[in-house]
């Protein structure tokens, strides 16, 4: 990867670097090290689903008018957090699936967006 694609794509390198780490430490602490894979990979993938999700979001809505704009972001934003919290209750409720891990992998969309706060154009 060059230095042009990792600024281009800093969020999403970020989110899989970070992944990786906590799942490198996690297999430290897991009994289950195939479900930690899993749950980690299912929040990692979730994640990067809802940051495409929201970046469509953006893009349509800017070409809106106002408030159609509003309301059009509020529902993707309530439809990302139904997402979240269905794979959140299906982690939950399956023992193949680390809740912990997926929690990690869902993180990993907060982690991102920091670290693009310490990029300088």
């Amino acid at each position: 990867m060059n230095k042009a694609y990792i600024k281009q794509h800093l969020m999403q390198v970020t989110m899989v670097a970070f992944s990786l780490v906590v799942y490198g430490i996690g297999m430290f602490f897991t009994s289950d090290a195939l479900a930690w894979t899993t749950g980690i990979f299912l929040g990692l993938v979730i994640a990067l689903l809802k940051l495409r999700l929201m970046e469509l979001t953006f893009i349509k809505a800017v070409a809106m008018p106002e408030g159609k704009a509003k309301n059009y972001t509020q529902r993707h934003y309530m439809l990302r957090y139904l997402v979240t919290g269905l794979v959140l209750f299906i982690a939950a409720l399956s023992p193949s699936v680390s809740l912990i891990g997926v929690f990690f992998g869902l993180i990993s969309m907060k982690v991102g967006a920091y670290a693009q706060l310490g990029v300088r154009n």
